[in-house]
């Protein structure tokens, strides 16, 4: 009761000091005085819990610090998790590692610290809502990648040279767009591409391979899906199938490329305020590393070879699932 007693005061504290003049602006992540501000409110958190497990820090989301006549105000969102260190014990939460059950799910958290020359005090903190993930995680499945990724650039230069090797063309295609890629941990990478590819300039009894003096002609156009498997650390080549049929992107409109474009060319588009965004996220290094590994534990409750005694027509047996039941 005393502590929401003076949570409420700082608040109303806070939204009547709001209006001297302070500017909220964005600070980075790993600031000394940002990692204060966490320590201060996990420790107070963690002090005010009367049951259950200490929480973690897990990564800091962001930071902003404002500032009045009575002194610096530094606010963080950040994340934590449940950790091994049961409520009441002798140690800190830098001390604990984390809870690796799947079921411990991320907890976001806020506060708010004055910094004076008294020294720093803790306005606020809160970390009562729990994030819940909408799909379960799922290991070892195919996963959406970013276009621009620096890890496409093989696969797709893979994909493109057996594009061009299957098509029955006298002249070489160069990339258009890359539509979709996903990423897939089988025995390495498993990526599949979609994309669309353009008739260049350049015949293949001239040139062996497409060149930066290819460029295109606009003429003729191909859809193309591709997968490759790929296994840097066998130092093998690629495995790579690819299929295209002629086609083009009606709802795209067609862009005249400058002169010098290339197969893998990255256009410099109009920066939108998502991106604007990242960038400045990217200099502030926010979202910080996760301050531990978490490697989620997931519990067979129903193994798949299963030796326990089964019931059949009243009847005991020892069922063994063998290689002979797939042949029946």
């Amino acid at each position: 009761m005393v502590e929401r007693s003076i949570l409420v005061c700082g608040l109303v504290w806070l939204c009547c000091s709001g209006g001297h003049g302070q500017t909220d602006t964005s600070i980075p992540c790993d600031d000394k005085r940002v990692e204060n501000v966490v320590n201060l409110a996990l420790s107070k958190y963690n002090e005010l819990l009367t049951e259950g497990s200490q929480l973690a820090l897990y990564d800091i989301k962001e930071a902003t610090k404002a500032q009045n006549e009575s002194g610096e105000f530094f606010s963080v969102m950040f994340t934590s998790r449940e950790t091994d260190c049961p409520v009441g014990g002798d140690k800190v939460w830098q001390q604990c590692d984390y809870l690796q059950q799947v079921d411990k799910v991320l907890r976001t958290c806020q506060a708010k610290v004055l910094f004076d020359e008294a020294g720093q005090q803790l306005l606020l903190h809160d970390c009562s809502v729990g994030i819940v993930a909408e799909v379960a995680p799922c290991l070892g499945c195919p996963e959406n990648i970013k276009k621009n990724q620096e890890d496409l650039q093989e696969p797709l230069m893979h994909s493109l040279t057996k594009a061009n090797s299957i098509l029955d063309h006298t002249h070489f295609f160069i990339l258009m767009e890359l539509s979709s890629a996903t990423k897939q941990v089988v025995a390495g990478f498993r990526y599949k591409l979609q994309f669309h590819m353009e008739k260049s300039n350049c015949t293949k009894s001239e040139f062996e391979a497409v060149t930066d003096e290819c460029h295109p002609e606009g003429s003729e156009f191909m859809q193309c899906n591709s997968t490759v498997d790929v296994a840097p650390w066998r130092h093998e080549v690629p495995e790579v199938y690819a299929e295209c049929a002629p086609g083009f992107l009606k709802s795209r409109s067609r862009i005249k490329r400058p002169t010098g474009w290339s197969p893998l060319r990255t256009f410099t588009k109009p920066m939108t305020r998502e991106s604007k965004e990242n960038i400045r996220a990217s200099t502030l290094n926010c979202p910080t590393k996760p301050w531990k590994v978490f490697r989620p534990i997931f519990d067979n409750t129903a193994p798949v070879n299963s030796t326990g005694p089964t019931q059949t027509n009243g009847t005991e047996t020892d069922t063994v699932f063998t290689d002979q039941d797939l042949l029946s």
